[in-house]
């Protein structure tokens, strides 16, 4: 048995069940120039996930549950934008809120806090906004993916890591370029890396897969790989560390 990982850019994802059943992760991708593909090239899509209403992680949303007619998971807030701003029909959306664990499609998702915002902007200038979260989705025995949205480092995470024992952190390492007004001002993304290393720690991973990230030649990825280098040897970490580029499918 064998999960593939396939990454889109940003934090973008699409996961591939042994039993060929595919979770589409963020699906931020038309406006995405690292993006692999379309939402029409997506081809199968049984299960959305969506962590927050930010642009680059409720993306293209809309066209993919009309098009591939999949029930999503997530929020209220994002619920409520999909049906009334994007006319989806409600009974492909499964709202969820921390600690409401699921199974759609035959597929465990146990969603779990994010210490970040989740808001966006309605067509007529209101404000929505609502929790944000992460997810830890079982896909074969042994094999449970975390990815945490763009939380910042919480001590939860340890509880996590003891509860629900999540395998693979699809970890996010820095503030993709270009993504926020004044990114001078920015010191780091929601994690710094020293947090990613502390944090994949308590949720005892054992592989941490970077993102959040346009090219992994970006100065914070390449800037993590040698964070990670330096605890691996002073025994901080001992997670694999695998960097990916937009596109390429990794077998977990």
């Amino acid at each position: 048995m064998t999960t593939k990982l396939i990454f889109f850019g940003y934090a973008g994802y699409k996961i591939i069940t042994p039993d060929n059943k595919h979770i589409v992760i963020d699906p931020f991708l038309k406006n995405n120039p690292a993006a692999p593909f379309t939402p029409a090239e997506l081809e199968q899509v049984d299960l959305l996930l969506i962590t927050h209403n930010a642009y680059d992680h409720f993306g293209d949303a809309p066209e993919i549950i009309e098009r591939y007619k999949c029930p999503v998971v997530c929020a209220l807030d994002v619920a409520h934008r999909l049906k009334t701003v994007h006319k989806i029909d409600p009974d492909l959306i499964r709202v969820t809120i921390w600690g409401m664990a699921m199974n759609v499609v035959g597929i465990p998702v146990r969603p779990v806090e994010s210490h970040h915002w989740s808001f966006t902007i309605t067509p007529e200038g209101n404000l929505l906004s609502g929790p944000a979260m992460g997810y830890i989705v079982e896909t074969e025995p042994g094999v449970r993916i975390y990815h945490p949205g763009d939380t910042a480092i919480t001590q939860d995470m340890k509880l996590w890591g003891e509860l629900y024992k999540p395998t693979i952190g699809l970890m996010h390492v820095m503030l993709p370029e270009n993504s926020m007004p004044h990114m001078e001002c920015y010191l780091c993304g929601e994690l710094t890396e020293e947090e990613v290393i502390l944090a994949s720690e308590w949720l005892q991973l054992e592989h941490i897969v970077a993102s959040h990230y346009v090219s992994k030649d970006s100065p914070g990825v390449q800037s993590f790989i040698q964070k990670a280098d330096i605890a691996k040897k002073e025994g901080r970490l001992s997670a694999k560390v695998s960097v990916m580029d937009p596109g390429e499918v990794l077998e977990l």
